[in-house]
């Protein structure tokens, strides 16, 4: 059968600090525009169109399922129908924020983390 849908965990802020994962959460809706769909330990975040992703706290535990390595490689794409007003947002939230730049097909493109170092990038397709 397969895998039917696909969500991303992001690690946030250190187990336990519940004034920065609120501050996490707080960037993720007013910034990105997701909605907080609920938290209860972990904080469930969805796009209008159904796409989700998953707040919480890094754990040390390797064990863990909430356990992330200290490297937060990863390639996580959002997609914009204005990347000038997204870099805008994003710059105005204080986070650290690259030029856009064309990509290989024509698309502008720009990379940007969280406040919490999570690197990130976004598109804005041609039309």
């Amino acid at each position: 059968m397969g895998v039917k849908e696909m969500v991303f965990g992001i690690p946030v802020t250190k187990s336990g600090n519940v004034e920065e994962y609120d501050k996490a959460i707080d960037w993720y809706v007013h910034v990105l525009g997701f909605n907080l769909i609920w938290k209860m330990g972990i904080a469930s975040l969805k796009l209008d169109n159904g796409q989700e992703i998953l707040l919480f706290g890094e754990e040390t535990d390797e064990n863990s399922l909430w356990y992330a390595s200290g490297s937060k490689l990863h390639s996580i794409q959002f997609t914009t129908d204005d990347i000038k007003e997204l870099r805008t947002k994003l710059v105005q939230s204080g986070v650290e924020v690259g030029e856009i730049t064309m990509g290989g097909g024509g698309d502008q493109i720009m990379n940007f983390y969280d406040p919490h170092g999570n690197r990130f990038w976004a598109i804005q397709e041609q039309q």
